[in-house]
C-alpha cells in the first residue's frame, strides 16, 4: 500500500498537465526560457507547442526563423526534463500547413459536391461551370412536394447518357430535344419534374492562420485541403511533418513523444454554402458502400424512406476515406518516427476515427459541457468524455487525453473560475480521460486580438496563476490513477462509429452504474469475443449489452451476429426503446419512462448499496497494481453525504487527490461506510482483501465559537476598510482582477483546542488562509479550512485571509462579485473516540 501511495502521492513527470502553449507575438528566447521555467515552477512539466494567430509575417511558418524558435523550445525542455507535444498546423484545422499544401497545387484545395436545380424545362438547360468544376451526374427527377423526390421517378441522364450533354466554354448544354424526348415516354408531366446537376467544385474552405489577416473571413485566410486526396496529405506530410523532422528530430521518442492533429475539416472553415463533402471521383468509394448513382440526390434532398439510410452510408463512406487518406498515413509517418499521434477528430463523438491514434483524443469547448444545465449529461457533447477513454480502452492504448477549457468561460469570455475548472478536471477523469490538455497558456496577452482570441488563459495571465501547482499536483495524481488500470464496468452501451447515444449514459451516470461504450468497427474488426455468457475486448469483461434506442440495420451485419449469439449464451442483452420491437432472441425489453423496471434490471450492476439516489455522484471502479480503488466526484453544487455498503474487498483507506492526505476508513455496525463529497470534491477509496476496518473512529466536539471582525490596514495589498464588502460594488475596484489580505485578529481565553474550522462564508473566488506561515487554500464552496489546534494560543492571535478574484473583472470589465463577504466565523473542536454505530 505504501508504495502506491507515494506513487500517488508524487507522480511522474509524464501524468503532467500538456497544456496548449499559444505561440501568438513575436518570438524572444528569453521569453521562452521564461514561461518554461515559470511552467516547471508550477508543476507543469510539458506542453503542447501551438502555433498561434498573431506571429508576425515576417517570422513565416516553418521558416528557418520559425524552426529556430522551435528548437530552442525543445532544447530548453530537454536539458529540463520536461515534455514536448508538437502541433501539425498554423493555426487550425489540420491539415492545410498554413495553406501551403494549395499553394503547391491549387488542385489540392478543398472539394466539395453542390447541387443545383433547374425547374424550367420548356428551355435548354445550360450551366457555367468555375475552373477545375466536374459534373458528377445529371439528373430529372419528378417532385412529390416541394422537399421531396419520388425516388422510382429519379432518372440519370449523365454519365448513364454521357453524349446528351455539350460542353463549350466552361458551359454545359442540354438541348431541348433531349428534355422533350424524355417526357415523351411514359407520358410523364414536365411541370412536376425538375433537372437535378451535381457538381464537384471548390469548396473555397479556409483555415484560421498565424499571421495577420489569415483569420476568418480575412482576405489572406490559408485554403484549406483537400484531405480526402492521397497526393494533398502526402504534401501536407512533407511540408509539415518532414520539417519538425529536420529541425528537431533528434528528440523524437525522448522529450518529444507526440504529434497533435486538430479536428481537421474536409470541407474548411467558411466554405460555399450548400455543399457536402467530396473529392475527385468520390462517387466510386459510395457505389463500394452499396449506393447506386440514381441514389445521390438523396444527399441533398429528401427521398423517401431510403434518405437516412443513405445519407448514414454516405457518412461511412466518408470517414472511412478519411481513415484511408488522412489519418492512417500520419499515424504510420509518427510510427516510423517514434512518434505518437494524438489530438482529436471535428465532432465529439467520431469515436471510429480514432483507430489510428496511439493517444485517441477529444476536446471540451465552448463550454458546450458545463456544470449547469445538465451538460455534463445529455446531449452529443457529454459523450467526449468517454469518446477517447473508451476508444483508448478496446484499441488497448495507455493513454487518452482530452483539449478542455477552451472558451469555456460563462458567456465565452474569461470569466472561468478555479471552481468550474476543477469540476471539468473531475468530469473528464472519472469518465477515464488521463491526458489533460488545457486550453490554453498564452505566450502574450497584448491586445484585445491575442487576450480575447478563444478565452481565457487558463495559465500564467490568470489571477489563479499562484496557485496553479495545486492544479498540476491534482492532474498528476488522478492521471497516475487512470493510467495502467481497468475500469470494472459491467455493461456495454452499443454505439456507432459516428455517434454515442447519451440518454441511457445519463441513466447510469446518475445511478453511478459503471459502462463503456462499445463501437461497431470493434465488431468488423473481429476484436470483440464470446465467452460463454461474457463479452471480451482486450481486458474488458461485459456481462451485459445495451442497445439505446438505435437500429441493428444501421449497424455491421458482425454486430448482430455476435449479439444474437451472446445472448443465446446467456448474456444479458436490453433493448431500451419506445417501442415493443424484439430484434435480439432472448433480449429484454425495457422502456426509458418505465424508471421502477431499469432499476430493477440495472441497480444490480451498481458496486454498492446506498441509503438514497444520489444523482450528482459519478463512480468508476479499477483495478490497478492487483488493487482495486474506487474513484468518485461530485458533479452537483450541494454536498453529497451518503452511506454506502460495498462488497469485498473492502476499502481501508481513502486518499484526497487534491490535498494528497490520508485517512483510515471505518464502518458501522450495518457495514456501512460513510461517504461524504462537498460540491466540487473527489475522494480515492483504497481496497485491501481481508483486511476489516475497526470499528471505531473520532467524534468532534464543538467547544468554541467566535465571530471575527476585520481589522483594516494601510498597507499596500491590503483591505482597508472596517467591513467586507463586495469589490464589484467599489469605485476603485469593482475591475480589479488580482489579490488582496484581510487581517483578522482575535482575543481566546477558552480551552485547548484539538481542531480549527475557519468558515469565511460568502468568498469571490479563491481564499488563501496564513496562519503562522502555515498556508491553505480553498478555490470553491464550503470555504472553511481546518488547521490544528495547537495553532490556537491563549491570548492573542491573528491570521490572514488572501482573496483573489476573477481575472472577467479586468479583461472583460464585467462586476461579477468579488473579495471576501463573509460572515467569518472560528469553531474550535476537541477529539473524543467512539464506536461507529453508536
Amino acid at each position: 500500500m505504501d508504495s502506491l501511495y507515494q506513487q500517488f502521492l508524487n507522480p511522474a513527470s509524464e501524468f503532467s498537465p500538456m497544456p496548449f502553449w499559444f505561440w501568438n507575438d513575436q518570438l524572444d528566447k528569453e521569453t521562452l526560457r521564461s514561461q518554461i521555467e515559470d511552467f516547471q515552477q508550477k508543476g507543469v512539466e510539458g506542453f503542447v507547442l501551438h502555433p498561434r494567430i498573431g506571429i508576425p509575417k515576417d517570422t513565416e511558418y516553418l521558416s528557418t526563423e520559425f524552426m529556430e524558435y522551435v528548437k530552442f523550445a525543445v532544447k530548453e525542455a530537454h536539458q529540463r526534463n520536461m515534455h514536448v507535444i508538437l502541433y501539425d498546423e498554423a493555426m487550425y484545422p489540420s491539415g492545410a500547413a498554413n495553406g501551403k499544401v494549395v499553394q503547391k497545387n491549387r488542385k489540392y484545395a478543398s472539394r466539395g459536391l453542390y447541387a443545383q436545380v433547374i425547374n424550367d424545362l420548356d428551355q435548354p438547360v445550360s450551366l457555367s461551370l468555375e475552373e477545375d468544376d466536374r459534373i458528377v451526374a445529371i439528373y430529372l427527377a419528378e417532385k412529390q412536394d416541394d422537399k421531396t423526390y419520388i425516388p422510382e421517378q429519379i432518372s440519370c441522364l449523365y454519365p448513364l447518357n454521357a453524349q446528351i450533354i455539350e460542353v463549350s466554354d466552361n458551359t454545359v448544354f442540354i438541348t431541348k430535344e433531349v428534355i422533350d424526348q424524355y417526357f415523351q415516354v411514359k407520358q410523364r408531366d414536365k411541370e412536376n419534374y425538375e433537372c437535378i446537376v451535381l457538381i464537384e467544385k471548390y469548396t473555397y474552405g479556409t483555415i484560421r492562420g498565424i499571421h495577420a489577416d489569415q483569420d476568418d473571413g480575412q482576405s489572406e485566410a490559408p485554403r484549406s485541403a483537400d484531405l480526402l486526396n492521397p497526393e494533398a496529405v502526402n504534401t501536407f506530410i512533407g511540408l509539415t511533418h518532414e520539417s519538425y523532422k529536420e529541425a528537431v528530430g533528434d528528440y523524437f521518442g525522448n522529450t518529444i513523444f507526440a504529434m497533435f492533429t486538430d479536428e481537421p475539416d474536409i470541407t474548411g472553415r467558411n466554405a460555399r454554402k450548400g455543399g457536402i463533402a467530396w473529392t475527385n471521383q468520390f462517387e466510386r468509394f459510395l457505389y463500394q458502400k452499396g449506393l447506386h448513382i440514381e441514389d445521390l440526390p438523396g444527399l441533398f434532398f429528401s427521398v423517401g424512406e431510403k434518405t437516412d439510410r443513405l445519407r448514414k452510408l454516405y457518412e461511412k463512406a466518408l470517414n472511412k476515406r478519411m481513415l484511408e487518406t488522412y489519418y492512417v498515413p500520419i499515424s504510420e509517418w509518427c510510427e516510423k518516427n517514434h512518434l505518437y499521434l494524438t489530438g482529436h477528430p471535428a465532432k465529439s463523438d467520431d469515436i471510429g476515427l480514432l483507430h489510428p491514434f496511439t493517444i485517441p483524443g477529444q476536446d471540451v469547448v465552448w463550454r458546450w459541457v458545463a456544470p449547469e444545465d445538465e451538460k455534463g449529461l445529455a446531449g452529443q457533447h457529454a459523450t467526449a468524455g468517454k469518446c477517447g477513454a473508451d476508444a483508448a480502452r478496446h484499441f488497448n492504448r495507455r493513454r487518452n487525453l482530452n483539449e478542455y477549457l477552451g472558451v469555456c468561460g460563462k458567456d465565452n469570455g474569461w470569466n472561468l473560475s478555479a471552481s468550474d475548472m476543477k469540476w471539468y478536471t473531475d468530469w473528464l477523469a472519472v469518465r477515464g480521460v488521463n491526458l489533460f490538455c488545457p486550453h490554453a497558456f498564452y505566450y502574450s496577452v497584448e491586445g484585445r486580438e491575442r487576450s480575447h482570441e478563444r478565452p481565457p488563459d487558463v495559465g500564467p495571465n490568470n489571477v489563479w496563476w499562484q496557485y496553479y501547482h495545486y492544479f498540476s499536483t491534482y492532474i498528476k495524481r488522478v492521471s497516475w490513477l487512470m493510467t495502467d488500470s481497468v475500469n470494472q464496468a459491467d455493461i456495454a452501451v452499443l454505439a456507432q462509429d459516428s455517434h454515442l447515444p447519451w440518454k441511457m449514459a445519463k441513466y447510469f451516470h446518475q445511478n453511478q452504474i459503471e459502462f463503456n461504450y462499445l463501437h461497431e468497427s470493434l465488431f468488423s474488426m473481429d476484436k470483440v469475443t464470446i465467452n460463454g455468457d461474457q463479452l471480451s475486448i482486450g481486458k474488458q469483461i461485459y456481462h451485459a449489452f445495451v442497445i439505446d434506442n438505435m437500429d441493428l440495420a444501421d449497424f455491421h451485419p458482425k454486430v448482430e451476429q455476435i449479439i444474437q449469439q451472446f445472448a443465446a449464451n446467456g448474456g444479458k442483452v436490453y433493448l431500451v426503446t419506445g417501442n415493443d420491437e424484439k430484434k435480439i432472441n432472448n433480449a429484454t425489453c425495457l422502456s426509458p419512462e418505465e424508471e421502477t423496471e431499469m432499476n430493477e434490471h440495472f441497480l444490480p450492476y451498481r458496486y454498492f448499496e446506498i441509503t438514497e439516489s444520489a444523482s450528482d455522484l459519478r463512480i468508476t471502479k479499477l483495478k490497478k497494481s492487483g488493487k482495486q480503488f474506487y474513484f468518485m466526484t461530485n458533479e452537483g453544487e450541494t454536498s453529497c453525504q451518503r452511506k454506502v455498503k460495498l462488497k469485498e474487498p473492502f476499502p481501508v483507506e481513502e486518499w484526497n487527490p487534491w490535498t494528497g492526505t490520508r485517512r483510515r476508513l471505518t464502518k458501522n455496525d450495518q457495514g456501512e461506510y460513510l461517504l461524504e463529497l462537498s460540491s466540487r470534491e473527489s475522494r480515492i477509496w483504497y481496497t485491501e482483501a481481508g483486511i476489516n476496518s475497526e470499528n471505531q473512529q473520532e467524534e468532534l466536539i464543538k467547544v468554541a465559537e467566535l465571530d471575527l471582525n476585520v481589522q483594516p490596514s494601510a498597507e499596500n495589498d491590503y483591505w482597508n476598510k472596517n467591513s467586507l464588502s463586495d469589490w464589484s460594488e467599489l469605485e476603485d475596484l469593482c475591475h480589479f482582477s488580482g489579490s488582496l489580505d484581510y487581517q483578522f485578529n482575535f482575543n481566546y481565553q477558552g480551552p485547548e483546542l484539538d481542531e480549527v474550522v475557519i468558515d469565511l462564508g460568502e468568498v469571490y473566488e479563491i481564499a488563501e488562509v496564513i496562519w503562522s506561515e502555515e498556508s491553505n487554500v480553498k478555490m470553491w464552496a464550503p470555504y472553511r479550512v481546518t488547521i490544528s489546534g495547537e495553532k490556537v494560543q491563549k491570548g492573542e492571535n491573528s491570521f490572514i485571509v488572501r482573496i483573489t478574484n476573477n481575472s472577467a473583472n479586468k479583461m472583460d470589465k464585467q462586476l461579477l462579485p468579488s473579495g471576501l463577504i463573509g460572515p467569518v466565523r472560528l469553531f474550535g473542536y476537541q477529539k473524543k473516540m467512539k464506536r461507529n454505530g453508536q
